[in-house]
C-alpha cells in the first residue's frame, strides 16, 4: 500500500461499508441500539464542549506540548497505514481518552496538562479522521456541532453553564459507558487476537510517542502519555459503528480493556512509589 497524504489514502473498500449500510444490529435485532449510540455519542461531545476551555489551546504554543501532540498523530497515522485496516485508522486518529482528567487523577499525573493536550487532540481528530476516511464526514460533523454547542453555552451562558456543571462529567461518563456497553454486545465475539494486538501497539506506539516528545522538550512525560497519546475507545467504537464499518467495535472495544489495566497498573506503581 502506498503510503501518501491522510487525505490520499485509501483503505481497502471491503472493510468499509456505506454509512447508509449498517451492521445487522442497528437493522434488525436492536433498531433502537442505533439511536442510543448516537445520543451518547453527541451527549459525550456537548459534556465535553461545555467542560473544555477553548483557551487551553494557547498551551500547544510551548513546543513540549505541541510535540505531545502531533507526534502520536504522526507516529499512529504511520501505524494505520501498515495495518490497511479502517478500524485501527479511526482509533489511531481519534481524540484522546475524553477521561483523561479522570486517569490522570487516579494515577497522579497534572490534570491541566492533561485537559490542553486533550483538547489539542480533539481539534486534530475533526480535521484528521474526515480526511482519512471520507465515509466518517457525516458523523464526525454531527460531532462537531455538539462539541461547539456545548463551548458556546459554557461561554455565553454563564447561568445555563452554572447550572448543568455537576452534570457534565456524570454525563460525560455516562456515555462513555453506554458506548463501550454497546460495544462489549455486539462485538466481543468477534475480538481476537490480531485485534489486541493492534490495540497494544495503537496504546503502546501513541503513549510513547507522547512522552518522548514532551520529554525531549523538558514536558512532563506521563501527562503527555495520557492527554496527548492515548485515543478514546468510545469515540473510535461509536464512529465505527453509526458508519457502519465492518468489526469496527472490535479493536476500540480491546484498545479500552488495555488502557483500563494501564491505568490500573499505573495506580499500583504510584502507590508502591508513595
Amino acid at each position: 500500500m502506498q503510503s501518501r497524504s491522510a487525505s490520499a489514502t485509501r483503505w481497502p473498500r471491503s472493510a468499509c461499508r456505506s454509512p447508509s449500510s449498517f451492521p445487522p444490529f442497528a437493522r434488525s435485532s436492536a433498531p433502537d441500539q442505533r439511536d442510543v449510540l448516537e445520543t451518547a455519542f453527541l451527549l459525550l461531545f456537548f459534556s465535553t464542549g461545555a467542560r473544555t476551555p477553548v483557551l487551553a489551546l494557547l498551551a500547544l504554543r510551548r513546543p513540549r506540548n505541541l510535540s505531545a501532540v502531533v507526534l502520536p498523530n504522526l507516529a499512529l497515522f504511520i501505524v494505520a497505514v501498515i495495518a490497511a485496516d479502517p478500524a485501527v485508522a479511526v482509533l489511531a486518529l481519534s481524540p484522546s481518552s475524553l477521561a483523561g482528567a479522570a486517569v490522570a487523577r487516579l494515577i497522579g499525573a497534572r490534570e491541566e496538562t492533561v485537559a490542553a493536550l486533550m483538547t489539542g487532540t480533539i481539534v486534530l481528530s475533526f480535521a484528521l479522521l474526515p480526511a482519512a476516511v471520507p465515509a466518517l464526514a457525516v458523523t464526525m460533523n454531527m460531532g462537531l456541532a455538539a462539541l461547539v454547542v456545548g463551548v458556546v453555552v459554557a461561554g455565553s451562558f454563564p447561568q445555563i453553564r452554572d447550572a448543568i456543571l455537576p452534570l457534565l462529567d456524570p454525563a460525560r461518563y455516562a456515555a462513555i459507558a453506554t458506548i463501550l456497553a454497546i460495544t462489549a454486545i455486539t462485538s466481543t465475539s468477534l475480538v481476537d487476537g490480531r485485534s489486541i494486538v493492534l490495540a497494544g501497539i495503537v496504546l503502546a506506539g501513541g503513549a510513547l510517542s507522547a512522552a518522548v516528545g514532551a520529554w525531549a522538550f523538558g514536558g512532563d512525560p506521563l501527562a503527555a502519555a495520557i492527554g496527548g497519546g492515548t485515543r478514546d475507545p468510545s469515540v473510535a467504537a461509536a464512529v465505527a459503528m453509526l458508519v457502519g464499518l465492518a468489526g469496527g467495535g472490535t479493536v476500540p472495544l480491546a484498545y479500552a480493556a488495555l488502557l483500563g489495566l494501564a491505568a490500573a497498573l499505573g495506580k499500583l506503581v504510584v502507590r508502591r512509589e508513595a
